[in-house]
């Protein structure tokens, strides 16, 4: 071999090393388009969810309260800040900024949890972990969940602070010790991180009193605002008392999280998460048995407990722990408030501890190529399930509840001025919203709702519910106290017929021998909705609210007989 022989050869074979080392991160960019691809599309129907209303109506203004108060017992200040401010550039007619600032989270922590990954198992490994997680399709609540950033930017911040960690240098410690702050503002899975942060600081050889503001730092910010903010939740909303009778459920509820989180990542999850009775969760029982019997075989080969393996499991205990007592309270308010540890809210922050755990595990070991093979063939079949239900998800359950939010604010839109004083109502949560605090928003940042023209496009159901809403609004009803009209005019019709009107006070005479039912309707298809009846040769008052829309009410009736509709005549 010539010496021009052999410096090609190391040429082509320094290429290909290049090539096999670029590979995974140009098919990680890859799977993160199309991760994002997918949620957005998946979202684009939707508009906001449960508690995003609470940020958006309830919290209106840049006071510090509005953005330190707490949320179901929960530090949300830096969901918040985010919520606050896309709502003050953007407006809120459309959810779509709020979904863009989320994915883009949700990509950040997958990069970030890549290089922690590739670390310690290669990239090649550490793009198939990866991959679980930007398919977790078991997760779709965080995923199509806006609000969910908290948890994105919760763990995010939190994986940031582990490669901060990494570095055991002084730099490295201000960095953890400052994106665990971070970590803890966007939601209390923080403190799960909080506890890897101990956990790393009681092991490392490092003089521990130099370092006591790596996990100290945090601490202190949360009970610093726990003792302005974070106490005053009412007992109503959470109870944080802990209480003895859960501990003998703690034990078995964090396995089932654990085995949870394995049959989401293996993408054997099915239906919502709401039950803990899914045919596939046996088989992450079965995984789980598997991980902590291989794990105590593995540490048994090492001389000393990995400490990034201390620091992971920690958190990862902290989070299942924090999970199972939460359950505690949410029973005393029925099981209906009950979170399974199947629930789709818990996958993805409990997957993504997984993964740390085994990575640390495996850190060290040479894995075959078969071996990375077989695991890549593997996640290809998990990512297809987690698409699956992630898919059917958004279109039978999500896009239709979203669908139906819209008509309902529809409704309250068209009451508009004519909205009954003191009216509360609830867009989709489980809160009251008093309708002023919705107008107010409205007027300041536009409507999410549909719009008239809008509406009328929409299938007859979602029209029934914006009448049914607007109805509730401008509190439309018959009335035992008919109107006295000093002149009238009356309109006659049979029980078959339906009549149109403007809008205002009117008399309804029943002339017939037969009751008589009444409906009205504006934008549905009539009858309507029933708002009363008529007994027999009697009147009643119907007060029709004229709103913000030009369209006729017609009314409708059901019974025998002839009837009168009778209101104030106008002066010529």
């Amino acid at each position: 071999m010539t010496a021009e022989q052999g410096g090609e050869e190391a040429t082509g074979s320094f290429q290909w090393e290049q090539l096999r080392e670029r590979a995974p991160v140009a098919l990680l960019a890859a799977g993160m388009v199309v991760s994002a691809a997918l949620i957005l599309s998946l979202t684009s129907k939707l508009t906001f969810i449960a508690d995003e209303w609470n940020l958006l109506l309830l919290r209106q203004g840049w006071g510090i309260n509005q953005i330190m108060e707490p949320f179901n017992g929960h530090p949300i200040m830096a969901i918040s800040f985010v919520f606050k401010t896309l709502q003050e550039v953007f407006g809120m007619e459309s959810a779509r900024p709020m979904q863009l600032a989320a994915t883009a989270t949700f990509l950040l922590l997958n990069a970030l949890l890549f290089i922690y990954l590739r670390r310690r198992v290669g990239p090649w490994a550490a793009l198939i972990g990866t991959g679980l997680i930007l398919f977790l399709g078991a997760a779709f609540e965080n995923l199509f969940f806006a609000f969910q950033i908290g948890y994105f930017g919760s763990l995010a911040a939190g994986v940031g602070a582990l490669l901060a960690l990494d570095r055991d240098d002084r730099k490295g410690d201000i960095a953890a010790a400052v994106l665990l702050v971070v970590s803890l503002s966007f939601s209390s899975i923080g403190i799960a991180f909080i506890a890897a942060a101990v956990a790393e600081w009681l092991l490392n050889p490092r003089k521990r009193s130099a370092r006591w503001f790596v996990p100290g730092a945090a601490i202190v910010f949360y009970a610093a605002w726990w003792l302005i903010w974070g106490h005053q939740t009412s007992p109503e909303s959470l109870d944080p008392a802990f209480q003895l009778s859960v501990l003998p459920k703690v034990p078995v509820y964090m396995f089932d999280s654990f085995a949870a989180a394995l049959t989401s990542l293996a993408g054997l999850a099915t239906g919502d998460g709401s039950e803990m009775d899914q045919p596939n969760l046996i088989w992450g029982k079965l995984g789980a048995l598997a991980f902590i019997g291989l794990a105590a075989w593995r540490l048994r080969k090492l001389p000393r407990v990995p400490r990034a393996f201390a620091a992971t499991a920690a958190g990862a205990l902290c989070l299942f722990f924090l999970f199972a007592i939460a359950q505690d309270a949410y029973l005393q308010y029925g099981p209906d408030e009950f979170r399974a540890a199947t629930s789709s809210r818990y996958q993805l922050p409990t997957a993504v501890f997984v993964v740390l755990v085994a990575s640390t595990l495996l850190e060290g070991v040479a894995l075959p190529r078969w071996s990375l093979g077989v695991a890549g063939v593997l996640s290809l079949f998990a990512i297809f399930g987690g698409i699956q239900l992630m898919s059917n998800e958004a279109n039978e359950r999500w896009q239709p509840t979203a669908a139906f939010t819209r008509a309902n604010l529809s409704g309250v839109d068209l009451a508009g001025p004519d909205t009954r004083p003191g009216y509360k109502f609830r867009p989709g949560t489980s809160f009251d919203v008093p309708a002023e605090d919705y107008f107010a928003a409205v007027e300041a940042f536009g409507s999410p709702a549909f719009s008239e023209a809008e509406l009328q496009g929409q299938d007859a159901s979602l029209r029934l519910t914006a009448d049914a809403s607007l109805i509730s609004a401008s509190g439309v009803e018959l009335s035992g106290a008919p109107p006295v009209f000093g002149n009238t005019i009356c309109r006659t019709a049979d029980s078959t017929q339906s009549i149109k009107v403007a809008g205002g006070r009117f008399l309804l005479e029943n002339r017939g021998a037969s009751e008589l039912i009444v409906n009205v309707a504006r934008v549905a298809d009539p009858p309507g909705t029933w708002i009363g009846s008529v007994i027999a040769d009697a009147s009643a008052g119907l007060r029709l609210p004229v709103g913000s829309s030009g369209l006729p009410w017609v009314v409708s009736f059901g019974g025998t007989g002839p009837i009168g509709l009778c209101s104030k005549a106008r002066r010529p």
